[in-house]
C-alpha cells in the first residue's frame, strides 16, 4: 500500500500528464507497484524534472503546519525522501537536498 501511495504522490509532484506518458500508462491508472521498466522510466522522469520536483516539495513544506523554519523544512524533506524509498535513487535524493537547501536557506 505504501508504495502505491508514494507512486500516486510522485505522479502529482512530477505532473500527472508527464507521469502517465513516461510510464506508458493510461491516464488515471495508478499501479500498486512498478516493474523494472516503469521504475527506470519514473527515475528518468525525476531526473528530467528534478528542479520542479524539488520546488514542489518546498511548496509542500511551506504549507505544512510542522514547518516553521529552514531546519524544520529540512526535517520535513528527509521524511518525504524516506517515504519515497526505492522509487528515488541516492543521486536524486542528493540533488533534491541540494536544491531544497538553497530554497529554504532564504527562510532564515
Amino acid at each position: 500500500m505504501t508504495q502505491r501511495v508514494a507512486i500516486v504522490q510522485l505522479a502529482r509532484l512530477l505532473g500527472k500528464e508527464e507521469f502517465y506518458r513516461h510510464l506508458s500508462l493510461a491516464e488515471g491508472t495508478e499501479p500498486p507497484v512498478l516493474d523494472a521498466e516503469r521504475l527506470t522510466a519514473l527515475r528518468a522522469l525525476v531526473d528530467e524534472r528534478l528542479g520542479l520536483f524539488t520546488e514542489a516539495l518546498a511548496v509542500e513544506a511551506v504549507v505544512s503546519d510542522d514547518v516553521i523554519d529552514a531546519a524544520s523544512a529540512m526535517v520535513y524533506l528527509e521524511d518525504r525522501l524516506a517515504f519515497f524509498g526505492e522509487l528515488l535513487t541516492e543521486e536524486q535524493r542528493q540533488g533534491v537536498r541540494k536544491g531544497f537547501g538553497r530554497l529554504v536557506a532564504r527562510w532564515g
